[in-house]
């Protein structure tokens, strides 16, 4: 871009590296660029991002949903739901995949074109909201079962037990050794639910019985196919999709079609989905065929047919999944405290926050809500969905390199906002109130998913053109592999992110803080 002599004469000259800073590869081990765009050094192997990702495979709760749609609609009707939802899965994640790893950005940086640089917060809040609720779900369950053993015990002693026990696993990130902790527990999860399910087939007598099961919810009683909505079930757990965000950037360009397929794609989600669906559905209909499918059903049938092996199973699982939730609540926590105050604490310190949060979480008896905050859940989760794809296909220039994103270039809050509020509240009202038609209240889902959708298409044409004027990127030759010294923070970041600070005579900042600037009082 040319520069009138003016400019040229007052910029203040980027200082650039071409390797990376050392005072950031170490500061961000931890933290893994949470609030910075990963840069192309630290992209890691296809496998230690599968293995960190799959930590996703083992939880109890993907048992659960398969169990809870063939109880509700029939095992047939559920497998079918499972099928429609490993397609649709599939195809939507193979999008996100792309995008993440050509961007390097994270869930609530990609969400701010959308939604405005504190609009984008709601991003962060949701998934760490979400995670940290599956890490109250996934260790009460846990406890659930070692109470099993010891009914006399107060059950919140175990509480307390699996969340100091769990903590030393939870510290780990994708450039660390989550991957390697969940590679050498994956095996042993894959054994343990092959055993479980080849000794329930030999010990009851009903195991034969669960393919021809076909619901306590009768035919004229459900307001549109069985299969549709055991999809809608599955729709509720749209959280795997910003999340995908959020691991997908850490991958390399020569591993993309890797992960499109396998990582995040339809090996993963056959495996997540309908490996783990089938054997929650089976277990249950075979161990505990006469009790109402509860959130606590897969523990009981898993313990009854491997007794204390099927205790050890449920804790491989447990710490499998729980690696990925605490990592996922406490970076996304992190994102949102940087973004609403200037300040980032140390992730390791919010893991120990949030370990303090899952077990008081646990207290007020998680099972209990379930139900409301999956459709809360899936409601929010569903809209962003409509409104990420939509600003994807409508908005072409943002696809190649991700939208965006920095701060001084974007307002603080856009009508991608309301979109993504309107939506959602329509979609918690029609489940939530009373006199809503039964065709509407089991439609919820997918009206939030239709009403993000259109009322985005018309609000994308509102968003405020971003500046292109007296960029760092048009100053340098690759501005993914030159890295630039911020003012504020005297560390180098690569120049994708970089912009310059006005108040400080155009000197160059990095992303993490011109957003701290623009909040009043905020300091590092």
């Amino acid at each position: 871009m040319s520069l009138a002599p003016e400019t040229t004469r007052t910029r203040i000259p980027l200082r650039t590296r071409t390797t990376d800073d050392p005072a950031v590869v170490a500061d961000q081990q931890a933290d893994d660029y949470g609030n910075h765009v990963v840069p192309l050094t630290a992209r890691v192997g296809r496998w230690q991002l599968t293995m960190s990702f799959w930590s996703l495979l083992s939880a109890l709760v993907w048992l659960f949903y398969g169990a809870l749609a063939a109880s509700l609609y029939g095992t047939t009707d559920a497998l079918i739901a499972i099928g429609v939802s490993i397609v649709t899965y599939s195809l939507i994640n193979s999008l996100f995949t792309g995008w993440a790893r050509r961007s390097g950005l994270n869930s609530t940086l990609l969400s701010r074109r959308m939604f405005g640089v504190l609009g984008a917060s709601l991003t962060a809040l949701l998934i760490a909201a979400n995670t940290t609720y599956y890490a109250v779900f996934e260790s009460s369950t846990l406890a659930v079962a070692f109470q099993h053993y010891t009914p006399d015990w107060d059950i919140r002693i175990w509480y307390a037990v699996v969340a100091l026990a769990m903590l030393p696993l939870m510290l780990g990130g994708v450039q660390t050794w989550m991957a390697r902790l969940n590679g050498v527990l994956l095996p042993l999860y894959v054994v343990g639910i092959a055993a479980a399910v080849i000794v329930a087939a030999f010990r009851f007598e009903h195991s034969g019985e669960w393919l021809s099961f076909e619901g306590v919810v009768p035919p004229e009683a459900r307001a549109m196919p069985g299969w549709l909505l055991g999809t809608i079930l599955y729709m509720g757990i749209y959280l795997s999709m910003p999340m995908t965000v959020d691991f997908a950037r850490f991958a390399r360009k020569e591993d993309e079609k890797f992960h499109r397929r396998v990582t995040f794609g339809w090996v993963f989600y056959a495996w997540l989905y309908g490996v783990n669906g089938a054997a929650g559905i089976f277990l249950v209909r075979a161990a505990v065929p006469d009790e109402p499918t509860a959130e606590t059903g897969v523990v009981t049938a898993i313990i009854a047919t491997l007794g204390v092996a099927g205790l050890i199973l449920i804790a491989v699982s447990q710490a499998r999944i729980n690696s990925l939730n605490y990592y996922a609540a406490s970076s996304n926590w992190g994102r949102l405290i940087t973004n609403i105050t200037g300040r980032r604490p140390h992730r390791r310190t919010l893991v120990a926050y949030t370990t303090v949060v899952v077990f008081l979480l646990m207290l007020t008896d998680v099972f209990a809500y379930l139900q409301d905050a999956l459709t809360w859940q899936g409601v929010f989760l569903v809209s962003w969905v409509g409104v990420a794809l939509t600003h994807y296909w409508l908005v072409p220039e943002d696809r190649k390199d991700g939208p965006e994103f920095r701060a001084r270039r974007l307002p603080r809050v856009t009508w991608g906002l309301g979109v993504w509020v309107v939506s959602a509240a329509l979609g918690i009202t029609l489940a939530e109130a009373s006199g809503v038609p039964p065709l509407l209240a089991s439609g919820a889902t997918p009206v939030a998913l239709v009403a993000s959708v259109v009322l985005y298409a018309a609000a994308v044409k509102l968003l405020p053109a971003v500046s292109r004027a007296d960029d760092p990127r048009d100053e340098v030759a690759d501005p993914a592999g030159t890295y630039a010294e911020c003012h504020g923070c005297a560390k180098s970041y690569v120049v994708l992110e970089m912009d310059r600070e006005p108040a400080a005579g155009g000197a160059a900042v990095c992303d993490e803080c011109a957003t701290a600037a623009l909040l009043p009082g905020a300091g590092r």
